[in-house]
């Protein structure tokens, strides 16, 4: 579909005096999203394209759906969407896939941010169109344990002891970005757990590591020296020390997807939820080779388990952060290839 095309369609559903009706709650969703997108630095035509990609899904549900905020749709409700672009508005496969990965990047956003109380996004789980997929920046991307490892090297080898340092807490713990940024130096070498942080919904805990990444970290506070900063992540060096804000890790793992990249040879895009998603996935398989069982192989931990240690009310949403096995499944039931 040409760029003509595209702007046919967009005109076609979008207008101005429609939009007014659009419920409030979800423009302004719409808006912190493009917001933390322009912080990003990313381009001002992608922007544009998620604006008007987004219009068109909050027209939709204003229409069929009863305006109800986009946090109270289902699978169900996406599903139909995908539908309705490809059967009604008769769009190509590509671009229905497009604006079904606008929502999840939208939704991926707010799992993420701890001003939305929302952690299951459902969005996901609708399936693109078959032929001509699209895949953006914020679809799911597991990093395997054996990834996560090599890049620790890698950073190490750098002389990036830091972001070793954040990227092996974050895959350690599944801690959200806020609640890493959180993290205090005090401590953190007489045990396996951080100070007590404060999670969505105002849940409070400490954030855990094992015990490679608490040698990594005494590496890293030897490298550091002293001062009297105490946050664990910090910017400058010398007397030009300062704690390093929430933003700041942001671009740090996306520094550390770019290092990725390098060391496998493809663009690799990962980011700060990306680990979290990875450390659900590598604790229900049993991937990680630090955490042996009784047998001394890789401990398989069960799903309430892992909803236990992700800090989820509902085990439906630690299990929307793993990849569908279920294939997988019924192949091994009948020894199918």
């Amino acid at each position: 579909m040409s760029k003509s095309e595209r702007g046919t369609v967009y005109n076609r559903i979008f207008n101005i005096e429609e939009w007014k009706e659009v419920n409030q709650e979800n423009k302004n969703i719409m808006e912190d999203f493009l917001e933390e997108y322009t912080q990003r630095k990313m381009k001002k035509s992608t922007i544009d394209q998620y604006k008007n990609d987004l219009r068109i899904v909050l027209i939709y549900i204003k229409r069929k759906l009863g305006n109800k905020c986009i946090f109270d749709l289902g699978k169900k409700d996406f599903r139909r969407f995908s539908i309705w672009l490809s059967e009604e508005l008769k769009l190509s496969n590509a671009r229905s896939n497009r604006l079904m990965s606008a929502v999840r990047s939208l939704l991926t956003y707010c799992e993420d941010d701890d001003d939305y109380d929302y952690d299951n996004n459902v969005a996901k789980k609708v399936k693109g169109l078959p032929k001509e997929p699209v895949r953006t920046n914020e679809d799911d991307f597991f990093l395997t344990f054996e990834q996560v490892m090599k890049l620790r090297q890698e950073l190490i080898n750098r002389g990036k002891l830091q972001y070793a340092v954040l990227l092996m807490v974050m895959f350690d713990s599944g801690g959200r970005r806020n609640e890493v940024s959180q993290i205090v130096k005090h401590g953190l070498l007489d045990g396996n757990k951080t100070n007590i942080v404060v999670g969505k919904r105002g849940k409070t805990f400490p954030l855990v590591y094992l015990n490679d990444t608490r040698e990594l970290i005494a590496e890293y506070l030897k490298q550091r020296g002293e001062d009297d900063i105490d946050s664990l992540w910090i910017i400058g060096s010398g007397e030009n020390k300062k704690p390093a804000g929430y933003d700041v890790l942001y671009d740090r793992v996306v520094y550390m997807s770019k290092v990725l990249s390098e060391i496998e040879g493809k663009d690799i895009q990962f980011f700060p939820h990306s680990l979290r998603h990875s450390r659900a996935e590598c604790l229900l398989q049993g991937e990680d080779l630090r955490i042996l069982d009784e047998e001394g192989k890789p401990k398989k931990f069960k799903l309430e388990e892992v909803q236990l240690f992700l800090h989820h009310s509902d085990p439906k949403t630690t299990q929307g952060y793993a990849k569908d096995h279920s294939e997988e499944m019924i192949n091994n039931m009948f020894n199918f290839a």
